[in-house]
């Protein structure tokens, strides 16, 4: 009863490379349904589910929250914004993740942490249980990191490989495609951080990691499958 588990940027090969091994093994592959059933556990929306793990914040929406919040203290107290200022950048809240997920003024919308992780971890264990199963993301080798033989995989490759690979699946232009693969892996990386303390691309996550800078993804999926044939 295989459970593998695959990690790594999007347009590294997660999808392609995930859905080749089921073929092959006639194993289940589960992606987005984990946001699907975890909503429902939840009770929140699908569309904050994914908000909640994709969203990152910039620098620069970091900045505006920021030096909005400081002017409306500054002006409830009656005093001059400078003083406030003169405190300091290291006043930035160093969370890069918005507080609730998806719109933010909709409560219906809201999710917190808790309820995130909660719903999330208790699907992503459901399905290693029943076994058979590829798990795309999710950050699933992080929950599954002490449940015994399960193959955790982490794929990297180079911006050039992840950007082709989005552009061909989301119809972007090569500058959209370039754009949309670094945000999102900032979010990766955040949602790692914030969640399991954790980088990501910490090697020791991971039982395997491939380069698909320099692999095909059917010569990754051969890889892939003749190391679950000898565990």
């Amino acid at each position: 009863m295989p459970v593998i588990t695959i990690n790594g940027p999007i347009g590294a090969g997660n999808i392609e490379i995930g859905q080749l091994i089921a073929e092959r093994l006639n194993l289940d592959y589960v992606d987005r349904m984990v946001f699907a059933e975890a909503a429902k556990l939840a009770g929140a929306p699908v569309g904050a589910m994914i908000a909640k793990e994709q969203k990152v914040v910039t620098f620069r929406e970091k900045l505006g929250h920021f030096l909005q919040d400081v002017l409306e203290k500054s002006a409830a107290s009656g005093i001059s914004g400078e003083a406030y200022f003169g405190r300091g950048m290291e006043m930035l809240p160093a969370e890069t993740y918005e507080e609730l997920a998806g719109d933010p003024s909709n409560p219906s919308q809201q999710l917190n942490d808790a309820a995130f992780i909660e719903a999330t971890t208790h699907v992503v264990n459901r399905l290693a249980e029943s076994g058979n199963v590829v798990i795309i993301g999710r950050g699933s080798n992080m929950i599954l990191r002490d449940v015994p033989g399960i193959l955790h995989i982490g794929l990297v490759a180079p911006i050039d490989v992840r950007a082709t690979t989005v552009q061909a699946r989301e119809h972007f232009t090569e500058t959209e495609a370039e754009s949309y693969a670094k945000a999102l892996e900032q979010a990766r990386i955040t949602f790692y951080r914030k969640f399991f303390k954790v980088s990501p691309n910490d090697p020791e996550l991971y039982h395997m990691i491939l380069n698909m800078g320099t692999l095909s993804q059917k010569n990754a999926a051969d890889m892939i499958c003749h190391t679950i044939g000898d565990i």
